[in-house]
């Protein structure tokens, strides 16, 4: 009896009364039947939870970059959060500082090279072994080595580096990442221009409300004969020059007379962000980028935006701006209708003022700085030139690089 401790019992079947009840050891044959059902039932399990497996493999090997990265967030979120969340939906008014650190880099003169060489506005400290930076493309070409015999005179471009401070916070990119990404999402956008009295102003926008304002390009900077360059498009260059020495952080020199850096905060999209910034510039319209330094510069990415004077160099002495004409004052092209301002003024200072012809063949805008209208192809967006708005005459031939971005058509 001793042998059979370990093999089941089962009832037999009920005798006399029916309230005396026996039972017996299973057979070798029950026993098989039994095992056999368990390893069926078993060999089930495995199937199932094997093509479980498979689909998570599969859905991973989709998904190459997780959804809640971010290039910056704000530090009073917490780790892995980047969205403000609240019951009433209220989004605060943040410093800048909460995001990360800002440097301001300007320029008044081009160098022997045609390149302008940017130096530093503020007392923000640069990371070390940074380099320095120069602007260059064809809105310099025409750009004289020194532009102005005033004491102060304005720039001639203003970069806005910013770097995310809370570089610990499992949300934010990894340098791999960025570099493998044609776009990248950010929390905050920023607009930095000067003023006509030569003054900076700077603002942000909180991006988590607005969807299609959170997507910024990502630049990589390629090596071009013996210069690292970063095309940031509409014929503005940037050219990077390695640090000599790791430990170098005097590579980029202060802007003489440099005008204060503003203090940025950065709102909400609201309307009571609308009245203090009075007729605020949107994110779409921003010539800001994510730009990534070479792999083995030791130089982390930044956030940049640009604003360049003009594309033919500085206006002539004591003359910066002309108005727009009304449609009938624009005798040189008769008939053009005024339609909705799409495309941002290089430099900052808003939106062009833009016409159509009758047909709605061509776009005409009007260039403040020169006091020309430029005419471009309405379907595509081509540049055509640029022509005198009372004599027609043509004052500059077609260039590719002004063509009109399709998403300011």
């Amino acid at each position: 009896m001793a042998g059979n401790k370990d093999i089941p019992r089962v009832s037999n079947p009920p005798q006399g009364d029916g309230h005396h009840v026996t039972y017996r050891y299973m057979t070798a044959t029950e026993l098989a039947e039994r095992d056999a059902r368990q390893n069926a039932y078993d060999a089930m399990l495995a199937r199932q939870e094997a093509f479980e497996r498979s689909r998570e493999v599969a859905v991973k090997k989709a998904d190459p970059v997780r959804a809640g990265c971010v290039f910056a967030k704000s530090c009073k979120l917490p780790d892995a959060i980047i969205d403000y969340s609240s019951p009433a939906g209220m989004v605060p008014t943040d410093s800048l500082k909460d995001y990360g650190e800002l440097i301001l880099l300007g320029a008044r003169e081009a160098d022997e090279s045609g390149a302008v060489p940017l130096k530093k506005i503020g007392a923000t400290a640069i990371p070390a072994g940074f380099g320095s930076l120069a602007l260059a493309g064809s809105v310099f070409e025409a750009l004289p080595a020194v532009v102005s015999s005033a004491a102060v005179a304005p720039l001639v471009g203003l970069v806005a580096l910013f770097m995310p401070s809370n570089l610990g916070d499992s949300a934010l990119y990894t340098d791999e990442q960025l570099r493998g990404l044609e776009q990248a999402r950010t929390r905050v956008r920023l607009r930095v221009e000067q003023q006509a009295d030569g003054s900076l102003k700077g603002y942000g926008f909180y991006t988590g409300k607005n969807r299609d304002w959170e997507m910024v390009d990502v630049v990589q900077f390629k090596l071009r004969d013996s210069q690292f360059i970063a095309d940031l498009g509409e014929g503005v260059e940037l050219i990077w020059t390695p640090a000599v020495d790791g430990s170098d952080i005097l590579g980029i020199p202060a802007l003489e007379a440099a005008p204060q850096a503003p203090h940025i905060w950065v709102y909400p999209p609201t309307k009571a962000a609308d009245g203090i910034l009075v007729n605020p510039v949107y994110p779409p319209e921003y010539r800001d980028f994510i730009l990534v330094f070479p792999a083995n510069s030791g130089v982390r990415p930044v956030y940049i935006v640009v604003s360049t004077s003009s594309r033919k160099g500085l206006p002539s002495a004591g003359h910066s701006y002309h108005r727009p004409p009304k449609a009938e004052e624009i005798t040189a092209f008769p008939g053009l209708i005024k339609v909705q301002k799409k495309n941002p003024i290089q430099g900052g200072g808003g939106l062009r003022e833009r016409w159509k012809d009758a047909k709605g063949r061509k776009i005409y805008e009007w260039d403040s700085m020169h006091g020309e209208l430029e005419v471009y192809r309405a379907s595509d967006g081509t540049h055509l030139g640029a022509f005198d708005p009372f004599t027609g005459e043509r004052r500059e031939d077609a260039k590719d690089e002004r063509s009109i971005r399709k998403k300011y058509l």
